[in-house]
């Protein structure tokens, strides 16, 4: 199959702005520095999730789907633009979320689960050793009722989610040529891994010599998360009809950023935001942009990148996330010791 053939339902506002980052390139005297804004693809409040979803989506509206199921952890990105997708096609939504126990709720809704609600989803909060059979369950229950559901895979990371990338990457090379700049790396988060697949492939695609650092989100092995995303690569190359060659050191993974696992906050993570925010009046979430700059910012102190160099860094969205991560946040601003590293809503709480 050919990528430019695939069915594709029109979801994002593209391109999205690539923008000079003065401040913060001062700031941290070491490469200059870019931020590709897919934080404002304008699908919910924006994010990578909204590139894949135009493929997915697609092929489910091809398919005659009726229902999408899919889910993710409690606050997730990937569940609000999933559900916001839905919405906007006219198809109803069915959403399985991780949490510390069954029918785990919160006292006060806050980020992404009160966006949850409000778009209306049905809801179902599990263990995370439950997620999968709740989903197959749900799935299964809806056939039975004259339904017809589409799975969407957590981050939409399959080869057709990874399209969203390789055309993300075909428009960043445009960018770099009206630019008169060559980027010599791009660091973005990498979790279910199919934003980084995507990019690999298009990196590699279309000859860009852009390298692409994925900081992982997860408190994964750093070559269990490479052999994800290239699983998703060869997959992705296999699909379209690719051809090029995929060498080892083509998947760059940093593990050393996420702190205690998925979703928790750290001094770098905080620093991270906080930076942005004071610089260049850039959001970013303490869950995946965070770690993303954090990564960043450790790697230019560390003088892994030249002052020569131009490196982007993706802005995936998902900034409502900082709102339930207030507290620590403002101990943070108020230089105290923060009150907690894991949320509430994590698995990893009990």
């Amino acid at each position: 199959m050919k990528f430019s053939s695939l069915p594709r339902a029109k979801l994002a506002s593209l391109p999205t702005p690539l923008q000079y980052l003065p401040n913060l390139t001062e700031k941290l005297k070491g490469p200059k520095i870019w931020v590709k804004r897919d934080d404002l693809t304008g699908l919910a409040f924006g994010g990578n999730k909204a590139r894949k979803l135009e493929y997915l989506m697609g092929d489910a509206v091809e398919k005659k789907a009726d229902y999408i199921v899919s889910g993710a952890g409690f606050h997730s990105n990937w569940c609000t633009q999933t559900a916001a997708a839905a919405k906007k096609l006219g198809l109803k939504i069915k959403l399985v979320k991780s949490g510390p126990a069954k029918g785990y709720d919160e006292d006060t809704w806050d980020g992404n689960h009160l966006l949850h609600h409000l778009i209306r989803a049905e809801i179902s909060v599990v263990k995370p050793e439950n997620f999968m059979p709740t989903i197959e369950a749900t799935m299964e229950v809806l056939k039975k009722q004259g339904h017809n559901p589409y799975y969407m895979p957590v981050g939409g990371s399959i080869a057709l989610g990874a399209a969203g990338y390789l055309n993300a990457m075909l428009e960043l090379t445009y960018q770099m040529v009206q630019e008169g700049t060559q980027f010599d790396y791009l660091v973005h988060a990498t979790g279910s891994g199919g934003t980084q697949a995507g990019l690999v492939a298009g990196t590699k695609a279309y000859n860009s010599g852009v390298k692409i650092i994925g900081a992982a989100v997860g408190l994964t092995e750093k070559q269990v998360q490479i052999n994800k995303v290239k699983e998703i690569v060869l997959d992705t190359m296999e699909k379209f009809e690719l051809n090029f060659k995929l060498n080892n050191d083509d998947i760059i993974v940093y593990n050393e950023y996420v702190g205690g696992g998925y979703g928790f906050i750290t001094e770098q993570k905080a620093e991270a935001i906080k930076l942005l925010a004071e610089t260049e009046g850039i959001f970013i979430d303490p869950v995946y942009t965070a770690t993303a700059m954090a990564c960043l910012i450790d790697l230019v102190r560390k003088s892994e990148f030249t002052e020569k160099d131009n490196v982007v860094f993706l802005h995936t969205g998902g900034a409502v996330a900082l709102f339930p991560y207030k507290e620590p946040l403002k101990a943070y601003i108020n230089n105290e010791k923060l009150p907690w590293s894991i949320p509430s809503w994590s698995p990893q709480s009990n």
